[in-house]
């Protein structure tokens, strides 16, 4: 039998009356519970992972990749969904337009693709001209709705390169007023220092 870890020896006799005494009772108290009992061999050694956690963990592992993979699917079945119902580029066309150039520019050709309203109330457009040269310098063309082939409500302004070119743009009048406040399409040049404004297309 061993012989108990004496105090003075332990501590000393360094600190105050009261701190001596709050140490001295602690040492009683772990004199008096005995030395801790000792592990079995059993417990002694971290048990090896079962076979059936790692399964568990396998099986929630492939659920979530079923998941991902379903969400994957569905994006991208949108996606096509979408592209398939608006066309190239996202334009989803309501009605087209012809339009022919008149006067010198009788040559030109251009197509208007009319979208569908969007909840703002906006109707996009896009249109692909042939046929209309560069215009000078600082110069645009202007597409506006018309009335009796006068031209009303301003639909954008675009400019060209001479060759075919597509350019896109909105209107936020109610198109469906066809064809009580409107019945067709023009569009006008615009030149510097021009004062007369000359329409060289219409629908």
């Amino acid at each position: 039998m061993t012989k108990p870890p004496d105090f003075h020896e332990l501590v000393g006799d360094e600190g105050t009356p009261d701190e001596l005494a709050k140490l001295r009772r602690a040492h009683e108290l772990l004199l008096a519970a005995g030395p801790p009992p000792e592990l079995s061999p059993r417990l002694a050694e971290a048990p090896a992972p079962r076979a059936r956690e790692r399964f568990d963990w396998w099986r929630v592992r492939r659920t979530q990749i079923a998941f991902g993979l379903a969400a994957a699917v569905a994006a991208a079945a949108f996606g096509v969904g979408y592209l398939v119902g608006t066309g190239p580029g996202g334009f989803s066309q309501a009605r087209s337009v012809e339009m022919h150039g008149v006067g010198q520019m009788a040559s030109a050709r251009a197509t208007l693709a009319v979208g569908a309203q969007d909840a703002g109330g906006n109707y996009p457009l896009k249109m692909t001209v042939h046929g209309l040269p560069r215009v000078a310098e600082g110069g645009w063309y202007e597409l506006l709705l018309s009335k009796d082939g006068r031209p009303t409500l301003p639909c954008g302004s675009f400019a060209t390169t001479g060759r075919a070119v597509t350019v896109r743009l909105s209107v936020p009048y109610d198109l469906s007023e066809f064809p009580d406040l409107f019945d067709g399409w023009v569009i006008t040049e615009h030149v510097p220092n021009q004062k007369h404004v000359p329409l060289v297309m219409t629908t």
